[in-house]
């Protein structure tokens, strides 16, 4: 059996092995006991160009942001990307803003742990049109540097230059950037805040065609796994696996909605942080629902997958869904487990 995106024509060339054990929800998630496996059903080297699609959903969206927050997810051999201060594959991090609490202006801060964050070592140029805030890299900012992205941002004449460090060798770079920025001497260095003290702050997470995709590969893969009356070479689903394989889109196939897909969560919130998963096929056709970091605090957005029609003369509705929870501790090699989710609820 070749990898199905074989089909249609133009995909795959269908020349390398077919992966044994294909994560259908990226392992950066986390590892989970009684979670199955994609088997026989992608060839290694779509599994290799899907990692890509995968490293976007990880380290640039607002999944990545609720993987901060839960703290114990990801791989301990890879290397530790810090979201919030580097690109990925050349977008822009993650920025959560909020105002100082002792300075009238706002900067870039990161979460350390729920319900914590710290001040990103940072540069925060003023203009009379707007505001930049440039995480500290080092190596990364020079003055050429910083004057192409502010003519990209449209930050107008530059008035003030401030900056917020934790490092010594860090302030004193920063303290010459901006006194070279800002001649006229309108440069200061802002005090590092005092521990424990309250703020509010704003997320943001650019939304970037290959996240989608990453999205629609996870809803289209946990289909074949659940639901094995489908093959994945049905020609119904030749529209989703041109979005998914090169970003070929007939229609909007990623869509975010605001009802709770499960009952049980309409009127309450889980105990634990969860990710929530279901694919179902009826009359209206086959489409997959899921929400990444469910937990008590917070209920992020729910995406919902259009895969196709379906393509069986005889209708009748089948659903599957699937409760990926961490436990509160990680145990062992696991970071929670999987189980089978009850009260699906209808479209």
């Amino acid at each position: 059996m070749p990898c199905i995106y074989t089909s249609p024509a133009g995909l795959c060339p269908g020349i390398a092995s077919l992966s044994k054990k294909e994560h259908y929800l990226p392992r950066g998630f986390g590892n989970f006991k009684h979670d199955d496996r994609l088997a026989s059903k992608i060839c290694n080297d779509c599994q290799v160009r899907f990692s890509k699609l995968e490293d976007l959903l990880l380290h640039n969206s607002p999944e990545a942001f609720f993987r901060e927050m839960v703290g114990q997810v990801g791989r301990k051999k890879h290397r530790k990307k810090n979201i919030f201060y580097d690109p990925t594959q050349g977008i822009s991090p993650l920025t959560v803003i909020g105002k100082h609490p002792d300075e009238d202006v706002e900067i870039l801060w990161e979460p350390i742990g729920e319900g914590q964050c710290r001040p990103l070592n940072q540069i925060i140029l003023a203009g009379t049109d707007g505001t930049l805030r440039i995480p500290y890299r080092p190596g990364a900012l020079t003055i050429d540097k910083i004057e192409q992205q502010l003519e990209k941002e449209n930050v107008g004449k530059l008035q003030h230059a401030l900056f917020v460090s934790s490092e010594p060798a860090i302030t004193a770079e920063l303290d010459a950037l901006c006194k070279a920025l800002v001649p006229a001497g309108s440069d200061k260095d802002l005090p590092l805040p005092k521990e424990g003290v309250e703020m509010q702050g704003e997320m943001k997470a650019p939304v970037s065609a290959g996240y989608l995709r990453a999205i629609a590969k996870i809803g289209f893969h946990f289909l074949l796994q659940y639901l094995p009356r489908f093959t994945g070479f049905e020609a119904e689903f030749d529209g989703i696996k041109r979005f998914i394989y090169s970003g070929e889109a007939d229609k909007e196939r990623v869509m975010p909605i605001r009802d709770q897909f499960v009952v049980n969560l309409r009127r309450g919130t889980l105990k634990e942080w969860a990710h929530l998963l279901t694919a179902q096929a009826d009359e209206h056709g086959i489409e997959a629902r899921m929400q990444f970091f469910a937990g008590p605090p917070v209920q992020p957005l729910i995406w919902r997958v259009d895969l196709g029609a379906n393509p069986s003369r005889l209708i009748y509705r089948e659903a599957v869904g699937q409760a990926f929870i961490y436990y509160r501790t990680r145990k062992g090699d696991y970071h929670g487990e999987r189980s089978e989710m009850l009260g699906v609820g209808p479209r």
